[in-house]
């Protein structure tokens, strides 16, 4: 990685933190989350952290813009379910120590509730997925928020944008 990408990537990282800080959802954004959902669904937008409904919100209107289907929009908007309540620190740890050794020795399911956090984040597409299957969403729905932590596949045109999408987001 050449040093003009290091310093993107922090600088994106930098932008993600601040503007995490104070989420804000207008009214009308909430209210076209809603049309978009199932209500079980839309009870676990609600149930998530404001930072990640603002996120997922903001994939929404990028996919939107790109011509996104219904599966998709849905699945923007609940993607990051599985995250569950996260301290700041915690994404912070996370995202310095995700791409080292180190992480894999403190991520724990059973353990204290930051390894339990930094397990979560680990394990949120997956985590996600079954909440969403047990609300009883659409298989397509499911399927993205399953893989959109995955590498962008070749073969599934909608998944790779979801991917791209979220992670400039």
């Amino acid at each position: 990685m050449d040093c003009s990408s290091v310093l993107g990537r922090a600088r994106y990282r930098a932008w993600q933190v601040t503007h995490g800080i104070r989420p804000f959802l207008a009214p009308r954004e909430i209210e076209r989350a809603r049309r978009h959902l199932t209500p079980a669904e839309f009870a676990l937008f609600l149930g998530a952290e404001a930072r990640d409904r603002r996120h997922s919100v903001d994939l929404f209107e990028a996919l939107r813009g790109a011509g996104a289907g219904e599966s998709e929009l849905a699945a923007a908007l609940v993607h990051d379910v599985g995250k569950g309540r996260l301290r700041t620190w915690h994404r912070v740890a996370f995202v310095l120590l995700r791409s080292t050794p180190l992480v894999r020795r403190f991520e724990v399911e059973a353990g204290a509730p930051w390894q339990q956090a930094l397990w979560r984040l680990r394990h949120h597409a997956r985590l996600g997925a079954e909440r969403l299957e047990a609300a009883g969403s659409d298989e397509r729905v499911v399927e993205l928020v399953r893989r959109h932590t995955d590498a962008p596949p070749d073969d599934d045109a909608a998944l790779a944008r979801f991917i791209e999408f979220d992670d400039r987001l």
